[in-house]
This record gives structure tokens, sequence and C-alpha cells, in this order.
């Protein structure tokens, strides 16, 4: 099976570079470290994109889901849409359920 293609909601990408920064100001490398298992994660799901569950149970239309990160406390949050994956927010798992669900209406 091919990646689908992909693209991430422009708060998303701020999540993930923020989380970068904050990581590597902890320890060197350490946010070089959480990017690549965010981007592997992302590979996962662009390959295999109904691998994980919806998120919360959610089953309407678009059915979210969330794969977890190894090492690290965050979700990659997305759903697939024409063929095409959408990375609605890199969430951290102790910081405000489910904040990301204004963005839906963005995409």
């Amino acid at each position: 099976m091919s990646l689908l293609p992909w693209r991430e909601h422009p708060a998303a990408r701020e999540e993930y570079l923020d989380a970068l920064v904050w990581y590597d100001d902890q320890k060197a490398g350490l946010g070089d470290r959480l990017g690549d298992n965010l981007d592997s994660g992302v590979d996962f799901v662009r390959e295999w994109p109904d691998a994980t569950p919806p998120y919360r149970s959610r089953q309407r239309t678009p059915v979210i889901r969330s794969k977890g990160v190894e090492e690290f406390p965050y979700g990659i949050v997305y759903f697939v849409h024409d063929g095409e994956l959408i990375v609605v927010a890199y969430a951290h798992d102790r910081r405000r359920p489910g904040y990301w669900r204004s963005r839906l209406r963005d995409l």
C-alpha cells in the first residue's frame, strides 16, 4: 500500500514545532527524538489510517482517530477525507482533551 497524501491544520504545525523546542530546552536532542517519533507516527497512519480506533468511540463522519507516540505523551489526531490524511493536532495526552475540535470547522 502506498502512503496517503497528507496535510496539517496550521495550528497543528505550530504545536509540533513548539513541542520540539520545549523538549529540546529540557535536554539537548530530546526535541529531535520527539520529532522523529511524531514523523514515524504520521508515516504509520498514512500507510494504515484505520489501524487505530476512533477517538473516544466517535463513529460519525469524519471518523477522528488518534495514534499514540512512542516515548512521549502525545497523540496524532487525524482523519481521512477524499483519500487524504488530515492531521488536526499533535495533542499532549494530559492537556485539555478535545481542545482541537474547533479546528474541524477550518478544514
